[in-house]
């Protein structure tokens, strides 16, 4: 499979309920998990939009929603994923993908929370 590197410019974060205490805490991109699992990012959306319900019952919050800029320039939705939720997104995966996904962050390569601009 070849992967090709997509720069991801954050414009905003789009839902304001989400708001999380640890301004620090680490994050990851739905781009990020579409290209570590394989997945085409739509797809991946529509995964993540599916189990957002259950998520927000539980936690009482739903994902954060941002938006990034594609390589011609078009804004376009993504998430924008903690550690734990990153881990619950998992469970919708194979055994290889969950495990990539699982060992991802373990490997310090979520970054830091983008800035909203």
């Amino acid at each position: 499979m070849k992967q090709t590197a997509i720069q991801i410019s954050m414009i905003n974060n789009i839902n304001n309920n989400n708001s999380i205490n640890n301004n620090d805490e680490q994050r990851m991109t739905s781009l990020e998990i579409a290209q570590l699992t394989g997945k085409q990012h739509k797809d991946m959306l529509k995964a993540i939009r599916n189990m957002e319900s259950g998520w927000a019952q539980v936690t009482g919050r739903k994902f954060a929603l941002s938006e990034y800029r594609d390589p011609t320039g078009r804004s376009l939705p993504c998430y924008l994923l903690t550690k734990t939720e990153c881990l619950y997104i998992a469970t919708k995966f194979n055994d290889e993908a969950r495990a990539r996904l699982v060992l991802r962050p373990s490997r310090a390569s979520c970054r830091q929370q983008p800035k909203t601009v």
